[in-house]
C-alpha cells in the first residue's frame, strides 16, 4: 500500500475495501459507498443556540459527497448513523439535502440509525432507514453506527462510525481524521468537516486523512 495517495485498498474480513482521503469507504464488490457522521444541520443547531458560525457547511459536505458518488461509480450510498445532528428538521440544510437527493435520484440510499437520528423518520429524506445493526448476508461484514464491545463482534468485522477518530502525525501540527482498523472494527472518520474527534492511541492500523491525501500510518505501538 502506498503512502500519500488519495485512496488505499485494504483487505479486511476477506473483502477488498477502498478508503478515500475525503473520509469515505467504498465496497467495490457491492458498488456501495459508505460514510458516517454527516451531522446535517449541526451549524443550524449551533446558530439557533446563539453560537455564530458561517453558513454553507452542509452544502460543502454534500458537494464533497456528490464528488465521491460520481468518482466511485457507486450504485448505493449508506450513512452509518448520525446523518442528522438534532431535532431541527426545517432549517436551511433541507434545501441543500433536496438538491443533493435530486442530483442522485437514481441512487439507493440507506440510513443505519445513530444516536442523533431520532428525527429522521419525520424529516422526509427519501431514503430507506434500518435498525442500528445490519448483517451483510454472505459476508463477515456488519454495518452499525457505533462499535459494540469486542465480546459481541462474534468473528465479524463491524464497519461503523460514531467515535470520530483522529490521529497525530509526526512532523505535522494538529490532529487529522482517520480510519482505524482492528480484527473486530473498521471505524470511519466523521464525514462532516465540522466535528470534534477522539484521539487514537491504541495499537490498531491507522490511515490519516490529510488534506486530500491518505497516509498509511501502520499500527500504533
Amino acid at each position: 500500500m502506498a503512502d500519500g495517495v488519495d485512496s488505499i485498498d485494504v483487505v479486511a474480513a476477506g473483502e477488498t475495501l477502498r478508503l478515500y482521503a475525503d473520509r469515505a469507504l467504498y465496497w467495490p464488490a457491492q458498488r456501495r459507498l459508505l460514510v458516517a457522521d454527516l451531522h446535517l444541520g449541526k451549524d443550524d443547531t449551533f446558530r439557533a443556540a446563539g453560537i455564530a458560525l458561517p453558513a454553507g457547511g452542509t452544502r460543502h459536505d454534500l458537494d464533497r459527497l456528490s464528488a465521491l458518488v460520481e468518482r466511485s461509480g457507486a450504485q448505493s450510498l449508506w450513512f452509518l448513523g448520525d446523518l442528522l445532528h438534532g431535532p431541527l428538521v426545517d432549517t436551511s440544510w433541507r434545501d441543500d439535502w433536496a438538491r443533493f437527493r435530486a442530483r442522485h435520484a437514481g441512487l439507493e440510499m440507506r440510513l443505519v440509525e445513530g444516536n442523533h437520528d431520532r428525527a429522521a423518520l419525520r424529516a422526509g429524506l427519501d431514503i430507506q432507514q434500518c435498525s442500528h445493526r445490519v448483517e451483510e448476508e454472505g459476508s463477515r461484514l456488519v454495518f452499525a453506527h457505533a462499535p459494540p464491545p469486542a465480546s459481541d463482534a462474534d468473528g465479524r468485522l463491524v464497519v461503523c462510525g460514531h467515535l470520530h477518530p483522529v490521529v497525530r502525525v509526526p512532523g505535522f501540527r494538529g490532529r487529522f481524521p482517520a480510519f482505524t482498523l482492528t480484527n473486530e472494527h473498521l471505524v470511519l472518520p466523521a464525514f462532516s468537516l465540522f466535528t470534534g474527534g477522539w484521539l487514537v492511541h491504541e495499537a490498531r492500523a491507522r490511515y490519516a486523512c490529510m488534506n486530500g491525501h491518505l497516509l498509511d500510518m501502520g499500527t500504533a505501538h
